[in-house]
């Protein structure tokens, strides 16, 4: 029996991301105004290229410049899952720090990127707006992983030292109830967005978004033992709702807001 056919769409961060699971899907020759990034998760691809015929199995990254010519897709009836990113030249350079650039590569096997893309994806198409912008910020790292498989040269970050994580560091603690975007952080900080998150990654082990979340939760610590409210924690810290915070509080410290405050109060 074959897999219901399933295709979900999301706009995040300047581009877009695709989550499709279809069977023996096809598409005609065409071509793309964006840069074209495509994930097979599951089945296998005949890929039509500008003249060129390859095969993409499960794990392959596929990438295709715009204006390209392409088709091909999974023969009849074969389950296919995949994931897709639609990036527009210049918010591709501007991610990666470059003027221009062009995929010289249309194929990679890398099935741990692939994995991991297709989480990202899935977390851009959630419903939850801190997921999303996780989501943008795994999407925006693997984009400069994907790039030089695909043998685009990205300018080095070994110089980048501790200063821009430092200065982001202040700016997400001193705002927690707002939520910059990762292009205002990249401009606060003078440098692309993939340069930053691996960066900030690099120092803290988190993404900043990820490293904002668990400022937030230790200070709904600090203000639950204090006595205020859940639905004030919340609010003051940035969270959607009060369901919010306890989703994020439980996940760090194993139990709901309201718990913990009669915890310690007792």
């Amino acid at each position: 029996m074959n897999p219901p056919e399933r295709m979900r769409l999301a706009r995040i961060g300047g581009l877009e991301v695709c989550s499709t699971q279809a069977s023996g899907q096809h598409f005609d020759k065409h071509s793309h105004d964006e840069f074209v990034i495509g994930a097979n998760l599951l089945g296998e691809e005949q890929v039509w290229l500008d003249g060129r015929t390859f095969c993409a199995s499960a794990g392959a990254i596929t990438t295709y410049n715009p204006g390209e010519i392409q088709g091909g897709g999974a023969r009849e009836g074969q389950p296919w899952r995949y994931v897709s990113l639609y990036v527009p030249p210049a918010v591709l350079a501007a991610s990666l720090g470059l003027e221009q650039l062009q995929f010289a590569a249309p194929l990679q096997q890398q099935p741990l990127v692939a994995s991991a893309l297709a989480q990202a994806v899935e977390q851009c198409l959630s419903d939850d707006a801190l997921l999303r912008e996780r989501g943008e910020e795994g999407v925006t790292l693997l984009l400069g992983e994907i790039a030089r498989g695909a043998a685009v040269r990205l300018p080095g970050s070994a110089d980048i030292g501790r200063g821009p994580v430092a200065r982001l560091q202040e700016l997400l603690a001193a705002s927690l109830e707002q939520s910059p975007s990762l292009e205002q952080m990249a401009a606060t900080v003078g440098l692309s967005k993939f340069h930053l998150l691996r960066a900030f990654k690099q120092r803290t082990g988190l993404s900043p978004r990820q490293w904002a979340m668990q400022l937030r939760t230790r200070r709904a610590q600090g203000l639950l033992r204090a006595g205020m409210a859940a639905g004030e924690v919340a609010q003051q810290l940035g969270f959607a709702d009060q369901s919010h915070l306890t989703r994020y509080f439980r996940a760090a410290y194993g139990l709901p807001p309201g718990q913990f405050q009669r915890a310690v109060r007792g």
